[in-house]
């Protein structure tokens, strides 16, 4: 009886949350790293490239632990696929707010000279 008990835990249910809650995380991370790649081919800014990815590296993440969670070393590779897609989000946005300012002071300056030139 409680090596059947055992056995259910271990296995896992169909219905159970946390699994849905993964493969929704999964669909999300796959939804985001498209509508990423779509903004990149629109405005062709590198910082969406590095976002895309790192929504790849949570997508990567979940397929691994939800298929493939016997392999040695899953915890780790996990881990690291955490770490990588953080990694990149950190990157991808401190580029961008790095270089905005810049871009819109120096557009706002040459509208402000094409007014002056038109008046």
């Amino acid at each position: 009886m409680i090596s059947q008990l055992t056995s259910l835990v271990t296995q896992g249910n169909f219905f159970d949350p946390s699994g849905f809650l993964d493969i929704g995380q999964a669909v999300f991370s796959l939804i985001l790293f498209a509508v990423s790649l779509y903004a990149w081919y629109l405005r062709k800014q590198i910082s969406l490239v590095i976002v895309a990815l790192a929504f790849l590296m949570f997508f990567v993440k979940t397929v691994i632990r939800e298929f493939f969670a016997q392999i040695p070393g899953e915890d780790f590779i996990t881990d690291f696929l955490d770490f990588v897609a953080l990694t990149l989000l950190l990157s991808g946005c401190r580029r961008e707010a790095e270089k905005g300012p810049r871009q819109r002071n120096i557009g706002s300056l040459m509208s402000k000279q094409l007014l002056s030139l038109e008046s």
